[in-house]
């Protein structure tokens, strides 16, 4: 990379561009922070430096690298952000290999809008390397966007992980936030950066033969995780159920030591609303990214079909060794029914009202009597009459998709005060 340092913006992100693209360099880079982030001393020494001069971001996605890198490139100290789990990174960062791809195409540009080519819709506001430079595949990985995430905090923010945010109370002047098993931390403003919640279904999951989007993700960074399942179902019709069915077909990211002739799954089962059974209908009806599982829809030369889909609502039912759906005995069921949000004492979503730019778009929600602000998918933002006309608002997903939300949460961080007492 360094022979192409003219390339770059920087010498820092030539460096960094090498590292991700080396797959020795990348994991070496991946344990470092992970080490760095799980010290024990280094995460009391950082909670310790809370008070009112600080902000504090809940939550470790891809909205929380947004306002980190703009807030301090924007002259404003590192915010201090709080992960409740031991990894960093959200989402894209619940496993360490690579278990299903992006929904935008990857491409180079700056931020922008779905129908601009000149656009690269995955791009992260003030990131050190954006994930375009991490891979050149048409759809990138989980962990693609993930590294650059990681990256991107370890840079502009300090993290303290396994820090769970039981409550957060305060007034005009300042919060006071409550955190599983640690000393209570004083924040001068709070940014709730919580993303799209957890898995819905954890209450028929149970995490053998019935498991939930985030389950089976992570069995998906196991080895053989298809070891044993001949038949599957999936449960729900939206992207992670689309990612879901990708995995049990073989066209997703390829699984950790797993071969057809030991791992294929031969029947898969899809009970969701609002989607077509038939290939033809698919190839008409659904987004470019998801084509390839249309194919499965028809039978093969031999008359077999390995994908089924009904037009049905469903629950599972929990047997010691198999998922029992409707009579039919399954070997697993993925249970991809949505998110929800969990609950912290203090910021409840009525308690939040739109908090927007001159023009009067919103691009977060403020607290009605604390300074604090939701950001990203966890804001619930409407649509603006600009991504009306653009037609961003004709595909329901793109409510929570990055490239409509992150420059909103990059403009937040870009025109709030700094959070200086006298």
């Amino acid at each position: 990379m360094m022979q192409r340092e003219s390339e770059f913006p920087t010498t820092l992100a030539a460096k960094l561009t090498g590292i991700a693209l080396d797959p020795a360099g990348r994991a070496y880079a991946d344990q470092f922070l992970d080490t760095y982030w799980s010290d024990e001393q280094r995460r009391q020494e950082t909670l310790g430096s809370g008070s009112r001069n600080r902000e504090v971001v809940i939550g470790s996605g891809f909205h929380a690298a947004v306002y980190a890198a703009t807030r301090v490139r924007n002259g404003y100290p590192k915010p201090l952000v709080l992960e409740r789990s031991n990894r960093v990174g959200g989402a894209f960062a619940m496993t360490t290999r690579p278990t299903f791809y992006l929904n935008s195409r990857n491409r180079t540009g700056s931020i922008g809008l779905a129908g601009d080519r000149g656009a690269a819709l995955n791009y992260l506001p003030g990131a050190p390397i954006q994930p375009a430079n991490v891979s050149m595949a048409e759809f990138q990985t989980n962990t693609d966007l993930a590294f650059v995430i990681r990256l991107t905090l370890a840079q502009y923010a300090d993290v303290v992980t396994n820090a769970t945010v039981r409550a957060v109370a305060g007034d005009t002047t300042g919060v006071d936030i409550e955190i599983a098993d640690r000393v209570r931390l004083a924040a001068g403003r709070v940014i709730d950066a919580r993303g799209m919640g957890d898995s819905a279904g954890q209450e028929v999951a149970n995490g053998t033969t019935i498991l939930t989007f985030v389950q089976f993700m992570q069995r998906m960074a196991t080895m053989w995780p298809l070891r044993g399942v001949r038949r599957a179902a999936v449960v729900g019709g939206g992207d992670s159920a689309k990612c879901a069915v990708e995995s049990l077909l073989g066209i997703g990211p390829q699984p950790f030591m797993a071969a057809a002739a030991l791992d294929s799954v031969d029947r898969i089962d899809w009970y969701t609303f609002g989607l077509p059974s038939s290939c033809k209908q698919w190839r008409k009806e659904i987004r470019g990214r998801y084509q390839a599982i249309g194919r499965y829809l028809r039978p093969d030369r031999f008359g077999t079909r390995r994908l089924t889909v009904s037009a049905r609502q469903v629950r599972p039912v929990a047997l010691p060794s198999a998922g029992l759906i409707d009579g039919r005995t399954y070997d697993l069921v993925v249970v991809c029914t949505g998110n929800q949000e969990t609950a912290v004492d203090g910021l409840a979503f009525d308690d939040f009202v739109e908090y927007g730019l001159p023009t009067g778009d919103a691009i977060a929600r403020q607290h009605t009597n604390m300074p604090a602000f939701r950001i990203g998918p966890h804001a619930r933002l409407p649509f603006t009459l600009q991504e009306r006309l653009d037609r961003v608002a004709d595909l329901p997903e793109n409510a929570v998709s990055m490239f409509r939300t992150a420059t909103k949460t990059a403009a937040l961080a870009a025109i709030l005060p700094a959070v200086t007492r006298d």
